[in-house]
């Protein structure tokens, strides 16, 4: 009861007293000799005293009113034995501890964070309005933490404390309210609100810890209540406020840290790996590979659409979903161009509400279409229905928009008869002998030919028409010759089988289990096996072609050797189903086998003729394709990026434009790194799955500087492809834009403070310690012992008792 009593009177005489930057501090003394404990027992035998005689009364007065007639004799007592301490007052004008507010000025608080959370975005907006602050950055959070409510805060800091306020970034500075005298009063709340408001986030640099500490230094010998510290926890260089709070801690000075911003990654849509054709044919399937990442919207859809420059008409769209932990998501676009020329084709994720880069979007790729005449050659023994279907389709094939044909087919029928050269103007009489007549070509289709009808000199020559030239070559197996009549030929090592491996049906033998041809995983990445410009549309469209029966069983296929489509319902002898359609790269040219020669059951089907005619067309062009590139590029090195800050991996990749240029093996790919005036650095690249003339890596640990990097193998003509890029420190304020909440929570602990969120924040000022004043002077002391209240609280309670003793009969 006496320290309630002086509590009371202590907060009464605090704000009586206290003037602008001072306080008081109040302390009570008595004159009392004797100790607590003899005290205690002296009012508990008083009140033991008091208890017994009111049992002893004889009266009227029942249990209840004895108990409150002895309450208040006990009570007098104690207001007695109060008076006789002889308590004193005495107050001492302080001058009061400081509270040190430091706000982040760096680059990273002009950040908008997007919050999920519907009503605090509301009321975000609400609260900045009414402050009139504009956007909702980091920076303006911590403005409106401060300036809310007329300023509400900074009057309570100033109340209780001596109030100074900081910036912090790539150091940390003092804000003075004027160059003249302080201001006192509203007019000081009024001033600091206007220094705080002037604040801006220009700080190329974080030094957070170092501009902590100088702060810490700066208070030495000064009274410190605490350091408030409002910003997102972001350090660029030196050390964090986590290890500037060891040296808190030892200073006795608790951090209060508000961390502002969104503990995640900012919420960003990227699209990147733009990947596709420099040149292609008109009416070919354009694929343009890329990868979509979104921290923050992991989960969420996303609509891309491709469009060409100059038009907003979509030529391709797709719904990507990101994936749940935001990394790059693979994805393509399909489409057919129908018009030749140079264009600039572009890919573009459609922005989400909060994504903090829209920049990043987009991607643009010059495509050069072309509308070339290729010219084939088909051969074969007998008029085959292969050879009549596939003779048919290639010879009516006209360009896009033209009378002019797409194809110039010449035929060599090996049974034919001397007329029927002269009968159809396709026709050729006899295969070419000469080199030079060969290489005229573009294409080579080799049916069910007699090896009889072709030496070994012809032979050779179709293989350096494919390793040297460069042609294209599409072997169909047949039920009497290709490809078992040719083990022992040079063309066998054309073919991607083994043909020690390879069995034929028995000639004439009657085929009743009927199969349809599946697509692989290579398969449906090849453009030449795309059917329809969707993924899911060209799967349905290659299931429901109609089947086949005969197929030369291949067990084994060559190293390198890529399948397409397969038998479902069969299997070699390695438990992998059988090829139906593989491809292999010889030297300077590509081979593509079919192991059935039941194409033409395709026509059937009721687009049959449509699908038919389109894959062979573009099993053609793909094989022509090197006739597009001038040779001038070969091959192209890319990084991600053309900076990395210390630490992070460098994504390295390598493009052949020609994909008989890439390697035979996966490995096959190694790039130098040469950083200025340090040793060379070798790192090998792998083939891509999905693409034969792709190879990526990674190079990582990277020490700070300017890096060149070039192709060392495979060796290329002309100057190896290269790319340059930086590794840089200290990284950017713009290279981590997530709060550090994990820094900050461990800064505020070690100090002994506390760490609050934006939502959270409001609870600080409760929090705050009162911090230890310094006495300047010593005011007079003021008796509390005889203060006029007690004399009136003992006339009342004596005058209480009496009258209740009189009403209950005990006088």
């Amino acid at each position: 009861m006496i320290d309630y009593f002086v509590k009371l009177l202590k907060d009464a005489t605090d704000f009586l007293f206290a003037g602008e930057g001072t306080g008081v501090e109040t302390t009570r003394s008595h004159s009392w000799p004797w100790p607590p404990s003899v005290t205690i027992l002296l009012l508990a035998g008083a009140a033991a005293l008091v208890i017994a005689i009111y049992i002893r009364e004889r009266g009227a007065a029942g249990r209840f009113m004895k108990t409150v007639l002895a309450a208040i004799r006990i009570a007098l007592v104690c207001l007695v034995v109060f008076m006789m301490y002889g308590w004193m007052l005495h107050r001492h004008t302080t001058d009061l501890p400081d509270i040190v507010v430091m706000i982040d000025e760096s680059e990273s608080m002009a950040t908008m964070d997007h919050y999920d959370d519907q009503k605090l975005r509301d009321a975000l907006i609400e609260g900045l309005r009414k402050a009139r602050l504009d956007g909702r950055t980091r920076l303006n959070l911590a403005k409106l933490l401060l300036l809310e409510d007329d300023g509400r805060v900074i009057a309570r800091l100033q109340q209780k404390y001596n109030l100074k306020l900081y910036v912090v970034g790539g150091s940390a500075r003092a804000l003075t309210h004027s160059e003249t005298d302080e201001p006192t009063g509203d007019e000081s709340r009024a001033t600091a609100a206007d220094v705080i408001r002037s604040i801006e986030a220009r700080e190329e640099t974080s030094r957070l810890g170092r501009g902590v500490r100088d702060v810490l230094e700066a208070q030495r010998g000064r009274p410190t209540a605490a350091i408030i510290l409002l910003t997102d926890g972001v350090t660029t260089e030196g050390k964090t406020v986590s290890e500037a709070a060891q040296y808190a801690r030892r200073k006795a000075v608790p951090f209060y840290i508000v961390g502002l911003g969104n503990e995640k990654p900012p919420r960003d849509l990227r699209l990147s790996d733009l990947l596709v054709d420099e040149v292609v044919f008109v009416g070919d399937v354009v694929n343009l590979d890329f990868k979509v990442s979104g921290p923050g919207f992991g989960g969420q859809s996303v609509a891309v659409r491709l469009t060409r420059s100059g038009s907003d008409e979509a030529l391709a769209e797709q719904t990507v979903t990101i994936s749940p932990d935001g990394e790059p998501k693979s994805a393509r676009l399909s489409f057919r161009p129908q018009e030749k020329g140079d264009f600039h084709f572009t890919v573009e994720v459609e922005p989400l509400d909060g994504e903090a880069n829209p920049d990043n979007n987009d991607q643009t790729r010059l495509v050069k279409v072309r509308d070339e005449t290729l010219r084939v050659l088909y051969v074969q023994e007998y008029p085959s229905f292969e050879f009549r279907f596939l003779k048919n389709v290639l010879g009516r094939g006209l360009k896009p928009d033209s009378k002019d044909k797409a194809i110039e087919l010449t035929t060599v029928l090996q049974e034919a008869d001397l007329e029927y050269a002269e009968l159809d103007e396709t026709a050729q009489r006899v295969f070419p002998v000469s080199r030079d007549e060969l290489f005229a070509y573009d294409v080579l289709i080799f049916g069910d030919v007699n090896p009889s009808f072709l030496s070994r000199s012809v032979m050779d020559n179709i293989v350096a028409f494919v390793e040297e030239r460069g042609g294209g070559v599409v072997f169909i197996a047949g039920p009497r010759y290709t490809p078992l009549a040719y083990r022992e030929t040079p063309l066998a090592k054309l073919l991607p089988i083994d043909l020690d491996t390879a069995t034929a049906p028995p000639l004439g033998a009657v085929l009743e289990q009927e199969f349809t041809a599946q697509l692989t995983r290579l398969g449906i990445d090849s453009p030449q096996m795309q059917l329809e410009s969707t993924l899911a549309a060209n799967l349905q469209a290659w299931r429901t072609l109609p089947g086949f029966y005969w197929l030369l069983e291949v067990s084994d296929i060559r190293h390198g050797a890529r399948t397409l489509a397969v038998d479902p319902t069969r299997t070699g002898s390695g438990g992998e189903n059988l090829p139906v359609i593989c491809v292999q790269f010889v030297g300077a040219g590509k081979v593509v086998f079919h192991a059935t020669d039941e194409s033409y059951r395709w026509s059937r089907h009721e687009a049959g003729e449509h699908y038919h005619a389109r894959y062979w067309f573009q099993t053609i062009r793909y094989l022509s394709r090197s006739k597009l590139l001038d040779g001038s590029r070969l091959a192209e090195l890319t990084s991600d990026r053309e900076e990395y800050r210390r630490g992070e991996s460098v994504r390295l990749r390598v493009r052949f434009f020609d994909d008989r240029l890439a390697p035979e093996h996966d490995d096959g790919v190694t790039v130098v790194m040469e950083r200025e005036g340090s040793k060379r650095r070798q790192v090998t690249l792998r083939r891509d799955t999905a693409s034969r003339g792709v190879f990526d890596g990674t190079a990582s640990n990277l020490a700070d500087g300017h890096y060149r990097a070039w192709v060392a193998t495979p060796t290329l003509e002309g100057r190896p492809p290269s790319r340059r890029f930086a590794v840089v420190a200290p990284p950017g304020e713009q290279a981590r834009l997530e709060m550090d909440a994990d820094d900050l929570r461990l800064a505020a602990k070690t100090s002994q403070g506390q760490f609050y969120t934006f939502k959270t924040a409001r609870k600080l000022l409760k929090d705050l310690p009162r911090g230890r004043q310094v006495r300047i002077e010593s005011l007079p002391p003021t008796p509390i012992w005889n203060l006029p209240i007690w004399a009136a609280l003992f006339v009342v309670l004596i005058v209480t008792e009496w009258l209740l003793r009189k009403k209950v009969g005990l006088l």
